[in-house]
């Protein structure tokens, strides 16, 4: 049984909507193929990657509106959902070594940039997945965050080439 939970909102189902929008919510992950949820998983993995990559920081001196956090969390929280979909659906795919060595090196990654990342209220769990203080978004600035989510940031860029080399050895036949 995972141990965490997905809200599923508007930004989720966007993130999985180039491939199909219902494997946003759990109840519809139970009876598709695995196959089909790691391609899925992994391409609103990598369009999460790149949406909080082209997110307007702004500045750490400027005032950040209760909307603007609101809509920020909104994106953290669809990016850490297809996060923890892709690490559970490639954990759970037995026989496929790629889906469980890249399940192995997300969790690597994350334990190399725990300490960074629970700075800003996002910590991981002792299966890897990912989760969010609700607070910790009530009191801290977007522009701390880029240097860990944005374009520049070597946590994403690691975490956008294992999806992606996940994504290609995964045959959707299977």
């Amino acid at each position: 049984m995972s141990s965490y939970t997905v809200t599923n909102n508007l930004y989720l189902r966007n993130l999985y909507k180039s491939t199909d929008s219902s494997l946003s919510k759990k109840s519809s992950r139970k009876e598709a193929a695995k196959p089909k949820l790691i391609i899925a998983d992994t391409t609103a993995l990598r369009k999460g990657i790149s949406s909080l990559a082209s997110e307007d920081y702004g500045d750490e001196d400027e005032e950040d509106n209760e909307i603007d956090k609101a809509n920020f969390y909104k994106k953290m929280k669809s990016f850490a959902d297809a996060y923890n979909y892709t690490l559970d659906s490639s954990s759970s795919y037995k026989t496929n070594s790629d889906a469980r060595k890249a399940a192995k090196q997300m969790r690597s990654l994350t334990s190399k940039y725990s300490d960074e990342l629970d700075d800003l209220g996002v910590s991981f769990d002792s299966d890897g997945y990912m989760q969010l203080s609700d607070s910790a978004f009530d009191n801290i600035d977007e522009a701390k965050f880029e240097s860990s989510f944005g374009k520049d940031s070597e946590f994403m860029k690691s975490l956008d080439s294992i999806a992606k080399k996940l994504y290609r050895h995964i045959d959707v036949q299977a």
